[in-house]
């Protein structure tokens, strides 16, 4: 069977809104599928705001997921709509900017966010991916997959960076590459092209790459 996100998305919110009806207040997809940069092995990335949340909810949402076909590609967020009110706001500019509404508006349940909000963003970020690679390298062998989601994260650190420098959210990896230059190029041409470089054979050298970039902007 071919998967089309389309129809996959179209089985999946009528499976959603038999379960949990007028509880939806928003239905959102993000990620590769959404930025137009999916591939074979690429995660669905669903985001889900009820009224509230229990764990009753939990099980009848993953009896939900594992109903569909390729359910093992099914990821994502979920949430009551207090919780995500409350959240941390520097961890809510890349949801509000990455995800498309399927069903309701994420502004409704997000208070506004500040410029301040961003550059935490940007620091707190930078700090988390700054440890994962340090940790990466020294305690788990130099794994492939840990730098890997490393570069990855970076991504999402260059679109708040150059957010906060030009007001404008570049929403997938081609217009970011666009428009960088120096270093933060180089970081994002390393995600971009991962495939065909030789990491396995310079792994020193990507790490130290990553470490260094991620410190810089701590």
């Amino acid at each position: 069977m071919e998967f089309n996100i389309e129809d996959w998305l179209q089985d999946f919110t009528k499976k959603l809104f038999d379960q949990f009806n007028s509880r939806i207040k928003f239905v959102g997809l993000q990620g590769s599928y959404k930025r137009g940069e999916a591939n074979e092995n690429s995660d669905v990335d669903i985001v889900i705001i009820l009224d509230r949340l229990n764990f009753e909810d939990l099980v009848e949402y993953k009896k939900i997921v594992h109903s569909m076909p390729f359910y093992e590609k099914v990821c994502g967020f979920i949430s009551g709509e207090k919780e995500i009110y409350n959240w941390p706001k520097h961890d809510l500019f890349q949801l509000v900017n990455d995800t498309i509404p399927l069903h309701g508006s994420l502004f409704h349940f997000i208070p506004a966010l500040e410029r301040a909000d961003i550059v935490n963003s940007v620091k707190i970020n930078s700090a988390n991916l700054y440890h994962q690679m340090c940790h990466g390298y020294l305690f788990e062998n130099k794994d492939m997959e840990v730098l890997y989601q490393g570069y990855k994260c970076a991504f999402f650190i260059l679109q708040s960076i150059y957010y906060l420098k030009n007001s404008e959210y570049m929403g997938s990896k081609k217009e970011l590459l666009m428009e960088l230059d120096g270093e933060d190029k180089e970081i994002l041409l390393v995600n971009i092209n991962w495939n065909s470089l030789d990491i396995i054979g310079n792994t020193d050298f990507y790490f130290e790459k990553i470490i260094n970039w991620a410190g810089m902007h701590i």
